[in-house]
């Protein structure tokens, strides 16, 4: 049995289709727990950390725009996601490194 592109084709409009219909499930609250992934890695230098921690931002903020774009519509939007999603996580990445470079210094 060969496999066609029509039949690739469907399979990927119907994954894609799957994907946005969960995102569009989840509730404001719920967007958090379901798409956002950074986590600290302790046994990391500080860099990698902040490579991961922008890469995690980036794709968190793609999956926010969406639900808010279809929720909320397009104006303003960079700014809604901005303030309501991304920020708060930068503020808590940012208390991490203060706090582990408290740590540092007082070990020092």
């Amino acid at each position: 049995m060969e496999v066609t592109e029509k039949e690739i084709g469907d399979t990927i409009i119907a994954l894609a289709t799957s994907f946005n219909a969960e995102l569009m499930e989840k509730s404001e609250s719920e967007l958090e727990e379901a798409y956002w992934h950074f986590k600290w890695d302790a046994s990391a230098s500080l860099e990698w950390n902040i490579y991961r921690f922008c890469d995690m931002l980036k794709l968190y903020g793609s999956f926010c725009r969406r639900w808010e774009e279809a929720k909320h519509g397009s104006c303003c939007v960079v700014e809604r996601v901005r303030d309501k999603y991304l920020m708060p996580k930068i503020r808590l990445f940012a208390n991490q490194i203060r706090g582990r470079l408290k740590s540092n210094q007082k070990a020092e």
